[in-house]
């Protein structure tokens, strides 16, 4: 099973755990997850890593590839879906993320900052 593929199912499990009934698209191009709860539709776009990167020199941190494309890196558009969901493989964590707060191309997660602290498990988000 991929990488990705495994992120998508633990991400669909939280949900389901936030009372969230879930649907994985077959052929969604810009989304991976539709998830509804009472009148509420949420796209969620999942990107998954497998653990920290943790190279010479630098901080351990988890690093995320936001964009679509397998080797050209092209930003998804507003409308495309609503939510980017974020899942380190290796603990495992999760990340909950609205489109509009997000616009790089790679995010790097490091432990010892708490810039993207808030987001960490904030299914809360979902339902604004």
């Amino acid at each position: 099973m991929s990488t990705g593929v495994r992120g998508e199912l633990l991400a669909a499990e939280k949900l389901v755990e936030h009372g969230w009934s879930v649907a994985l698209p077959v052929d969604a191009p810009t989304f991976d997850i539709i998830c509804v709860k009472g009148k509420l539709n949420r796209r969620i776009q999942v990107k998954t890593t497998e653990g920290l990167k943790n190279y010479e020199g630098r901080s351990p941190h988890y690093q995320f590839q936001l964009g679509r494309g397998l080797h050209s890196k092209f930003r998804y558009s507003k409308g495309e879906f609503d939510f980017f969901v974020c899942v380190a493989l290796d603990t495992p964590r999760f990340w909950v993320f609205p489109f509009d707060d997000l616009s790089t191309l790679t995010m790097k997660i490091y432990d010892a900052t708490d810039r993207y602290a808030k987001y960490e498990d904030a299914w809360q988000l979902l339902e604004r």
